[in-house]
């Protein structure tokens, strides 16, 4: 990376340190503002976003669509707030951010010094979430690198001052180490990772593609699996982690069965808000033999 591109990076984070280091309802606010513009640049994403919407609720009128992806594009802008506020602030976060729920469940599938694969999916909230379970557990995330690596070292520093020892998502014998040894390993699975690492598994309907990592990762570390989701009201903006049982049985053996346990888990949450949903992502990408691209047409332009 060039000299002139690392210090560019420097002067574009500036914003992004003064963010964090506001209050998170005024952050907050702020993002809100400049949701219109942040719907209106992201042209190509803003395209996906109603795409997804289309093949996951072909019920809803289109009005209804539209106003769920206002509301996305607002939690989105929220998001930057929050995870500039998550990674720049030193003090523990308070009842005022948010609170963990559940905790009794993933006490109760530690027990006997088993290791647990904390699933769940991504949100816009996501961040403010692993802090807040993060700043009560001892766990362990993964996580994908990013390219530039001024930015990944801003991320890496922040997470670590609530959650040390995170994974990278290519770490699998590191993953594996730590839950045979009892640990927390939180994962987030909800992304198209091709056909040949996954089960074509319906999701809202869709045949769509999901990753075996996650029962490979338990079947291999020998853990259980629970589920985990973070869901903000929109009206006081505190974010509450929901811990619920685990998977009894996970990894059955069937693993079609296993993952349409897992969806069915999200499909759940996701209709608790839908706006709060990471819908930017091209989660359909990958088609059964002989049915069109899901996006296709949205390469051209559309």
């Amino acid at each position: 990376m060039s000299l002139l591109r690392r210090l560019l990076t420097h002067l574009a984070l500036l914003p992004a340190r003064m963010l964090g280091h506001l209050p998170l309802g005024p952050g907050r606010a702020l993002m809100r503002l400049v949701s219109p513009l942040v719907e209106r640049l992201m042209q190509r994403r803003r395209m996906i976003v109603d795409r997804n919407l289309e093949l996951c609720f072909p019920d809803w009128g289109e009005e209804q669509r539209r106003a769920v992806r206002r509301a996305h594009f607002v939690q989105l802008s929220e998001a930057v707030a929050e995870t500039a506020f998550c990674w720049c602030r030193r003090r523990p976060l308070d009842q005022a951010q948010g609170r963990v729920e559940g905790l009794e469940y993933l006490e109760a599938a530690r027990a006997g010094g088993q290791g647990v694969l904390l699933v769940t999916g991504h949100t816009t909230c996501l961040e403010l979430g692993a802090r807040l379970f993060a700043e009560q557990v001892v766990a362990r995330g993964v996580y994908r690198p990013l390219r530039n690596p001024v930015l990944n070292r801003f991320q890496n520093r922040g997470r670590d001052r609530y959650s040390p020892g995170m994974v990278r998502r290519d770490q699998l014998k590191s993953m594996i180490r730590y839950l045979r040894a009892g640990e927390v390993v939180w994962y987030a699975p909800d992304q198209d990772f091709g056909p040949a690492r996954s089960e074509f598994v319906p999701f809202f309907g869709l045949s769509t593609a999901t990753t075996r990592g996650l029962l490979d990762l338990a079947r291999l570390g020998q853990a259980s699996v629970v589920p985990m989701y973070p869901l903000k009201d929109p009206e006081s903006g505190q974010v509450t982690v929901q811990i619920l049982p685990a998977f009894d049985g996970v990894p059955s053996g069937d693993a079609v069965a296993d993952l349409r346990r897992y969806n069915r888990f999200l499909e759940a949450q996701i209709l608790k808000a839908p706006a709060q949903y990471w819908w930017l992502h091209r989660r359909f990408k990958s088609a059964p033999a002989g049915e069109p691209d899901r996006y296709a047409d949205l390469a051209r332009g559309r």
